[in-house]
């Protein structure tokens, strides 16, 4: 981490502002200076000389001369929110410092695995037999299972992408709700838990706080899957948005596992909407089935600057929209996901110029768009100081919300959903638009949405 911290910093405070830091207080400062640092390419010197001028410090006495210099801080390090309204002390979430990891593994342009384990209970798959056929030299260990390999395995985080390859057998993951975030409104999603990982490396993915192994697993008992949604269809009444792509990219590896035409075929007559979302322009098999009209191909979109910088292994804008474009000339409905948007200097240029480019490349309407700003629970951010130092998304004006997670004010996100929204309607007024993970107050400036239920029908009645 260039320039961790200037290591006169405690003591250049303690001499310029007469008074002693304590540990928490010095860790406080020292975070606020090192993200202002990071964030504005500024020196230690540069913010220590605007706190003389900015803090008033020197005519405080006791805690307040500390209180005086974070709070001159904090309005350094959050100048639009501090420009809108004053910061509550206890919404920043100030870690402590993360050095950057050693020997840390990056995704590549193509993924290659090196090793794959197979539980015993796979053992002659069709999977196995894929990765073969496609990597000759690719390692083959068999395992009892992978509950037991995790155990045994000593897992750091630097290891995190690793290219290692499970093959597993499912027992009772299968399908589950979207697990949106308490107090807001959930789409009534459902997911089909096929797989968890991702050969791709995108710095703000939540898999890495819950990543307890390196690698991709992917079960092999997809009939098993299906079994399970048999006996789970008979239970419900009512069309429902179910989809893989939460805990795994929907098509970046299925020129390995073909698991998409499988499911076309099996989804194609159930009355769901089923989605495969990507950020990948492996379209082949796709584009070898026979088009349903209840089954929907999307795409994560983002500028190319936020690809370039943030999404490591993606294909870029122009490939994935090109890859919509070919799959819908093939007949298939198409979707896209502006999430997570990032807010960031000059922003309104950039997803000005996506919306642009996506009604450019393809015509509306689409199944559905969804809009969802940068949040991640707290945990997330000092990971991802260790794997990408050079990312500065979390040093932006980024606060502990509601939901305990980390997500720009309200009135940021507002200004943002307001925009790239009015944005999309200048091209078309038929595709449905929502927001992911966002509460009632927010809701309300997208129309007459207020339960789950009204956003749920919104987004079937519009796929007739």
């Amino acid at each position: 981490m260039k320039n961790y911290i200037d290591k006169t910093l405690k003591k250049e405070i303690e001499t310029v502002f007469a008074f002693q830091l304590n540990q928490n207080q010095y860790q406080d400062i020292k975070r606020l200076v090192f993200e202002i640092s990071h964030r504005q390419n500024i020196s230690t010197l540069k913010i220590i000389n605007y706190l003389k001028i900015n803090s008033k410090a020197d005519k405080q006495t006791g805690r307040n001369k500390f209180f005086a210099l974070k709070d001159s801080l904090v309005k350094l390090r959050f100048p639009l929110t501090s420009a809108h309204k004053n910061i509550d002390r206890k919404n920043i979430f100030l870690n402590k410092l993360q050095a950057p990891l050693k020997n840390n593994w990056t995704a590549q342009d193509a993924f290659r695995p090196t090793t794959l384990f197979f539980e015993k209970k796979t053992k002659g798959s069709y999977l196995i037999n894929n990765f073969q056929k496609h990597f000759p030299n690719l390692k083959i260990k068999q395992i009892s299972s992978l509950k037991n390999y995790i155990k045994g395995d000593k897992f750091k985080l630097s290891e995190l992408k690793k290219p290692f390859i499970f093959i597993v057998e499912e027992n009772h993951d299968f399908l589950k709700p979207c697990p949106c975030t308490r107090e807001h409104l959930n789409c009534g999603y459902w997911i089909f838990n096929l797989g968890f990982g991702c050969p791709f490396d995108c710095s703000y993915c939540y898999l890495q706080q819950y990543t307890n192994s390196a690698g991709i697993i992917l079960p092999a008992n997809l009939d098993d899957f299906f079994y399970q949604f048999d006996k789970f269809e008979k239970k419900i009444n009512r069309p429902i948005r179910i989809g893989t792509g939460e805990f795994c990219d929907s098509l970046a590896l299925d020129h390995l596992t073909d698991y998409s035409a499988k499911l076309i075929s099996y989804f194609r007559n159930k009355a769901v909407f089923f989605e495969l979302k990507t950020k990948s322009n492996k379209i082949d098999n796709i584009l070898s089935q026979k088009a349903a009209s209840n089954i929907i191909i999307s795409w994560s979109l983002n500028p190319q600057k936020i690809i370039d910088s943030e999404e490591r292994g993606a294909s870029g804008l122009k490939e994935r929209l090109k890859a919509a474009k070919k799959i819908q000339k093939s007949g298939f409905k198409i979707a896209f996901h502006f999430d997570p948007i990032i807010y960031y200097k000059n922003w309104e240029k950039y997803y000005k110029n996506l919306v642009h480019q996506l009604y450019a490349e393809v015509k509306p309407p689409f199944a559905w768009i969804s809009l969802g700003t940068l949040r991640s629970n707290r945990q997330l951010k000092p990971i991802v100081e260790q794997r990408f130092p050079k990312s500065n998304i979390f040093y932006g004006e980024l606060f502990i919300g509601e939901d305990k997670k980390l997500r720009y004010p309200k009135f940021l996100r507002r200004i943002i959903y307001q925009k790239i929204n009015g944005w999309i309607k200048k091209f078309d007024q038929k595709t449905p638009v929502y927001l992911c993970m966002e509460d009632k107050d927010i809701w309300k400036d997208m129309g007459n949405l207020k339960t789950r239920k009204d956003i749920e029908t919104y987004l079937i009645k519009n796929n007739p």
